[in-house]
């Protein structure tokens, strides 16, 4: 006698979804989706802005830090030898530790004295060289420092065989088709000076430590790691240059004007061997070493000001409110938007 379980009960019939049902419900599952990616994006952009924000707080707190050790804010770096004055202009790094980044100089207040001890002023060449350098250099640019990355732009890699610094110090005004090393553009009008040319401290900023910049994100197109002019040199040593600082104001023939910030889509890339470039608002195109500072986050870019507050500026903000916040000795004060 067969089991009256294994047939279906009177009356009941067993069907399946039919195509139409099916792709109907596929469908709805893909508008979902639709739907919900945006939301899941921001989600991960907002934590990854967060974290680079977070950065800066420690940057501009180890800024804060140094000076309190050292009686003033550190450095962006130097060219040369700073033993043989006549070397003060000389390209393109420092020859001894002295003259390091300023991304070297505030390791130990980052918590990474690990990296910072590296290297010494014993390391550097004895005599006096112009051709010979430190000689843990290498070393130190082999070690990654995660603090100095941006997450919404890259992780942590070896370009050229050295790691790089996603952030720069405020030089202030930039002398436009000027030698980056000549007096006009290093530093003297901004918070980050060049090594040796002068100092400054907190309270000494005549504008406000609120009102001025004092670290921001460098604009960096993706397609340009490694190799734009502000991306090529090692994160701890490369002499007074776009690696390390950039410049929010512009002095073009005694025509002053702001370099607000910029997307890393709108760098300048190398594109089949020609470099894009960005016009400026006197009409100058500035290409594979350019001043901008700039970031990867929708809509703006962020900025450590004097004080340690972290904001991000927008990049429609308008060019003379930007100059006078990237100045710290005009006189000219402004209240950040």
């Amino acid at each position: 006698m067969s089991n009256c379980r294994d047939w279906p009960a009177a009356g009941r019939v067993r069907r399946a979804f039919t195509l139409v049902e099916l792709l109907v419900v596929i469908a709805i599952i893909g508008i979902l989706i639709a739907l919900l990616l945006p939301a899941v994006q921001a989600a991960r952009e907002a934590a990854r802005r967060s974290q680079c924000t977070n950065n800066l707080k420690q940057i501009g707190l180890a800024f804060h830090n140094f000076q309190d050790t050292y009686g003033k804010l550190p450095n962006g770096a130097r060219d040369g030898n700073h033993r043989i004055p006549s070397t003060f202009t000389f390209c393109c790094r420092s020859n001894t530790r002295h003259g390091w980044a300023w991304s070297y100089h505030v390791l130990p207040f980052l918590e990474q004295s690990t990296v910072y001890d590296q290297a010494s002023d014993g390391d550097d060449p004895d005599p006096p060289s112009e051709s010979n350098y430190n000689s843990k250099e290498n070393t130190v640019r082999g070690l990654a420092v995660t603090t100095y990355y941006c997450p919404s732009r890259r992780i942590p890699k070896l370009h050229s065989s050295s790691y790089k610094c996603d952030y720069a110090g405020n030089a202030g005004e930039r002398s436009v088709g000027g030698n980056i090393r000549s007096t006009a553009s290093s530093g003297l009008k901004g918070v980050v000076m060049q090594t040796d040319r002068d100092k400054i401290r907190i309270e000494l900023i005549k504008d406000g430590s609120s009102n001025t910049i004092m670290i921001g994100e460098k604009a960096l197109n993706s397609l340009s790691f490694g190799s734009e002019g502000g991306d090529n040199e090692r994160w701890n040593n490369a002499g007074w240059d776009e690696d390390v600082i950039r410049y929010g104001a512009a002095d073009n023939n005694d025509v002053l004007y702001g370099l607000p910030p910029i997307s890393d889509e709108d760098a300048p890339k190398d594109d089949d061997g020609t470099w894009t470039t960005v016009v400026d608002k006197s009409g100058y195109a500035w290409g594979q070493w350019h001043p901008f500072f700039g970031s990867s986050h929708p809509g703006g870019t962020n900025f450590c000001l004097a004080d340690g507050s972290v904001r991000l500026i927008s990049t429609t903000i308008d060019d003379e409110v930007f100059r006078r916040a990237s100045l710290a000795n005009d006189g000219e004060t402004v209240e950040l938007p």
